[in-house]
């Protein structure tokens, strides 16, 4: 990464920053808060009082709390340069990906320039996409030429394929999630001088999550074959490697799969009955490991990018509670989007 200085520089950023982490009580404040409450708490007193829909502010205060977390990376980013500096860029990308699908998904669907943009993250130019020039494009394997030159050519190339050999959004779309990860990986491979253990630590945890997410919603809400949802997987994960998940892409039933899959993740999971509250129990084991390698990697790149992942979770929390007030839901909902025990990581660490 660079000096013995730069690297306690980074270490002490993120040892300040893990103090705005959630614990389970400060949750649990926000949910019983009023609207204007929490509108102080997180300086967004200017949205709330806005006089728009619902809907328009949780768009907006969705938007302020990603410039909040994208103004806590570059603080993060002062002492990094080269491939480190690199590595802790590409996890931000993932956000204007959510960018290149919605214009995608905007394109396909001949929706208007201005309804687009609306719909758009505001994000920072060094990680931005040229959302003009891609509203322009003719068509979607336009757009996606468009992006043969740059950082994200490699998944645009790559998306072009699949596009041009399926012609549907839902195939692209898996692609696009499919080849971050997999881009994530390549970077990991390439970061020099970094604790590489650690980072496969961290990618390994976020791709075992996701694929089992994406192996029941495949499984068992779409309904795929086994075949095609083996080939939406990501084939190299942390403790789920290709072979593994190909056995578990034969099963059928959630049980079934839950109960072959390796531990910790069948310990975790074995009294989860639905996909959502399998997310919420995977959500609360990826904060806890990931609080433990920002606590304890002996690499400050590694504890900055633990800390990212774990701070992005936590603030789409704070966003589903404040959305929640938005749309005036029952507290029942709120509690049930955001429980209780899927936020205890910070007291099980601490154990």
């Amino acid at each position: 990464m660079g000096s013995l200085r730069n690297q306690a520089y980074l270490k002490t950023r993120v040892s300040i920053f893990s103090s705005r982490l959630l614990t389970p009580e400060a949750v649990e404040r926000y949910k019983s808060m009023s609207l204007n409450q929490l509108g102080e708490a997180f300086d967004l007193m200017p949205i709330i009082e806005e006089p728009l829909e619902a809907r328009q502010k949780s768009r907006l205060v969705e938007q302020a709390l990603l410039h909040r977390m994208m103004s806590e990376l570059s603080v993060l980013l002062r002492p990094l340069s080269g491939r480190a500096r690199g590595l802790l860029l590409y996890w931000p990308r993932k956000f204007e990906l959510y960018n290149l699908k919605t214009l995608i998904r905007g394109k396909l669907n001949d929706l208007g320039m201005d309804e687009i943009r609306d719909s758009l993250h505001d994000l920072p130019e060094n990680i931005r996409l040229p959302h003009e020039s891609l509203l322009q494009a003719e068509n979607v394997l336009e757009m996606l030429r468009q992006l043969d030159q740059g950082p994200y050519a490699m998944i645009a190339r790559q998306a072009r394929h699949v596009f041009e050999e399926k012609n549907e959004s839902f195939s692209l779309d898996a692609a696009i999630d499919r080849l971050y990860y997999t881009g994530m990986q390549r970077h990991i491979n390439l970061a020099g001088g970094i604790d590489k253990r650690g980072l496969h630590k961290v990618i390994g945890i976020m791709i075992d999550r996701q694929n089992i997410l994406w192996l029941l919603r495949y499984r068992l809400v779409y309904r795929f074959a086994p075949s095609e949802a083996y080939y939406l997987l990501i084939p190299t994960g942390g403790r789920i490697q290709r072979d593994l998940l190909m056995e578990l892409a034969n099963l059928e039933g959630l049980d079934n799969i839950v109960d072959h899959l390796p531990d910790p993740f069948r310990q975790i999971l074995e009294s989860a009955d639905t996909i959502t509250r399998i997310r919420q129990k995977l959500d609360h084991h990826v904060s806890l490991e990931l609080q433990k390698l920002m606590r304890y990697s002996p690499d400050a790149v590694v504890s900055a990018l633990s800390y990212m992942i774990i701070r992005d979770m936590d603030l789409m929390r704070v966003y589903a509670i404040i959305q929640g007030k938005l749309l005036q839901m029952d507290a029942s909902l709120v509690d049930r989007a955001v429980p209780g025990d899927a936020l205890a990581a910070a007291k099980e660490a601490a154990a």
